[in-house]
């Protein structure tokens, strides 16, 4: 007795080409973390679940150490990861999707403390980062002498004692991290010293056809207004 396949193409392709995604992220607001309430919040998850929702994928998102999560993303298929600075270093590592959001990169000092102009004022004053922001091996390749701890937040503290003379990190970042810890009037921004766009970064192995589909979508996200609307219930400035 013959057995027939039958294949409805495009149940196939839903089948095999969309799979369910599993996201990665860490604490990193207001782009993404967990809320008090214990839910993942922020201005790029909002965006993530949007191109989700437009595509009518499958996903789950959890927040992650940020150097396992983009270990995981870069090893594990059907898996991705965000925020992640789009760099040099990265580029052949992961499929890109966005940007989602931009990223201001900024030097915070100790109040009272002048505007700097640029980057080599600041000489080989020590200069505080976190392990596995792409912050990190920006100023190391330059040469400046970086000291990185294990979460952004330690940071200001670490800046009020003197351990570092600077903090690096983006600019909304760090803003909310200053506003969570009330430190706003005792640590302020000095200078911009680059700009990263933010994406949704995917296994190197994820069908270029669905890349292509999300990057599209997101395009209509961002021209329909949506992606404005996400920044300002936020209450940012896209």
């Amino acid at each position: 007795m013959r057995k027939w396949l039958i294949v409805i193409p495009f149940l196939f392709q839903t089948a095999f080409a969309a799979p369910t995604l599993t996201l990665l992220t860490e604490s990193y607001q207001p782009f993404n973390g967990m809320g008090a309430d214990g839910k993942i919040t922020g201005i790029s998850t909002r965006i993530v679940e949007l191109l989700m929702q437009k595509a009518g994928l499958g996903y789950t998102i959890t927040v992650e150490p940020w150097i396992r999560a983009i270990t995981e993303a870069r090893t594990s298929e059907n898996h991705c990861v965000f925020s992640m600075s789009r760099t040099p270093e990265r580029e052949a590592s992961y499929q890109w999707i966005g940007p989602l959001v931009f990223n201001d990169w900024v030097l915070f000092a100790k109040a009272p403390a002048g505007r700097l102009d640029r980057l080599e004022q600041i000489g080989l004053r020590p200069i505080g980062t976190y392990q596995g922001d792409a912050i990190v091996s920006y100023l190391s390749a330059k040469g400046y002498n970086v000291d990185a701890t294990s979460k952004d937040d330690l940071n200001p503290r670490k800046l009020l004692s003197g351990h570092i003379a600077f903090w690096a990190t983006g600019q909304l970042i760090g803003e909310y991290i200053l506003r969570q810890q009330g430190l706003q009037n005792q640590i302020q921004p000095v200078l911009v010293f680059n700009r990263t766009e933010m994406y949704l970064a995917c296994h190197p192995r994820t069908p270029k056809a669905l890349v292509t589909r999300l990057n599209n979508l997101l395009d209509n996200l961002r021209e329909s207004g949506e992606i404005a609307r996400v920044y300002q219930q936020a209450g940012y400035a896209p």
